[in-house]
């Protein structure tokens, strides 16, 4: 396995109408599990095939296990990618469709054998090597495709959204299958996916972009905690993050409507939103910030319900384990410590202290 890096790599289309990479600068140590997280159309998908070789970036260096591959051809840089529609060949059975690149680069066909047979039992397909890809379910054909990439030992595993054709039953196993297989083989892996929970659930170190650029670069943990921009806290999560227009003056957040008041230790003067999930809005409960609301939605996630509540003219969102009476007028609050707060026309995360 090698490391992965990029500097300064840029990219746009349209002879410079879109810019899809805006001077991405990421080091991926070897061995770890990299997810580049994003929306559509924030250049998580030309990253990946920058590195693989399948785009020419404007400017900028790669590097794999140190060497530089900027002028190396797609086929020479021991590098293995998983498409999203897996693109497997409809006439060849199972395993000749895993070990074709193998045979394609000229390994003896007893090497292509016991390799494709290790594959295969590592990944529990044994069953399946004699049927052709339109026999196979969609978990089967994702099996198909990544068996494709372990047989050659590549250096790093590129993967493009490959569970985004999966129903939800069978991309939950196959996302804790995956997760177990790399880790066990150690490999350096660079995943994109739009699906924030997956994310968090496989990641090392996640990578947050917006409009070509990175925004945050961080373990999923620390991310969620200590988000540095509005964009990153409103994509992580698995509840929508609550906001709160207002100002904040004299240690003192007001909101526009003044239905939500507290001290705050920050200097900060100025216009700003106010972010609080509602895993730490707790209904009922009677912490620091207390306010008064009106119940006007409840929907049951089983264990739990997500609460709308109206507080003054914002409406806010609390999880509650589900298990009280509710009445239309309730309290809903919170500790100062678990809010964060934006600046309003940039989006950046403001700090306790003195703001630069």
């Amino acid at each position: 396995m090698a490391e992965v890096e990029l500097k300064n790599i840029r990219k746009s289309f349209s002879r410079g109408a879109f810019v899809a990479l805006r001077d991405i600068n990421l080091r991926i140590p070897e061995g770890m599990f990299v997810t580049v997280l994003g929306p559509s159309g924030c250049g998580k998908t030309t990253l990946l095939r920058v590195v693989a070789g399948l785009e020419e970036p404007d400017g900028g260096e790669i590097f794999i296990g140190g060497r530089k591959v900027n002028q190396v051809p797609p086929s020479k840089r021991n590098v293995a990618m998983v498409f999203q529609n897996y693109a497997l060949y409809p006439h060849k059975k199972v395993a000749d469709n895993i070990g074709i690149g193998m045979r394609l680069r000229g390994y003896p066909k007893e090497e292509v054998h016991r390799k494709v047979e290790n594959v295969a039992q590592m990944l529990k397909m044994d069953g399946l090597m004699g049927r052709y890809p339109k026999q196979l379910s969609g978990g089967q054909q994702q099996r198909v495709a990544l068996a494709r990439a372990l047989v050659r030992e590549p250096e790093v595993f590129l993967l493009d959204e490959p569970l985004s054709n999966l129903d939800a039953q069978v991309r939950d196993t196959t996302r804790t299958e995956l997760k177990k297989l790399f880790k066990g083989i150690k490999a350096t892996v660079v995943y994109v996916t739009h699906d924030q929970t997956e994310a968090m659930m496989m990641s090392d170190l996640l990578v947050v972009m917006q409009d070509g650029a990175i925004r945050q670069i961080g373990a999923p943990g620390s991310i969620y905690r200590e988000p540095v921009h509005l964009f990153v806290a409103q994509f992580i999560g698995a509840y929508r993050i609550n906001l709160v227009a207002g100002l904040l003056t004299e240690h003192r957040f007001i909101s526009d409507d003044q239905a939500i008041t507290f001290d705050v230790k920050m200097d900060y003067q100025g216009k700003v939103l106010m972010g609080i999930r509602p895993e730490h809005l707790n209904v009922g409960a009677v912490e620091e910030v207390c306010l008064k609301g009106e119940v006007i939605l409840v929907e049951s996630l089983g264990g739990s319900d997500l609460i709308s509540l109206k507080v003054g003219q914002n409406e806010l969102r609390a999880l509650s384990g589900g298990t009280g009476e509710l009445h239309l007028l309730t309290t809903a609050s919170f500790s100062p410590a678990k809010a964060f707060f934006f600046e309003a026309k940039s989006g950046v995360r403001l700090r306790s202290g003195p703001q630069i």
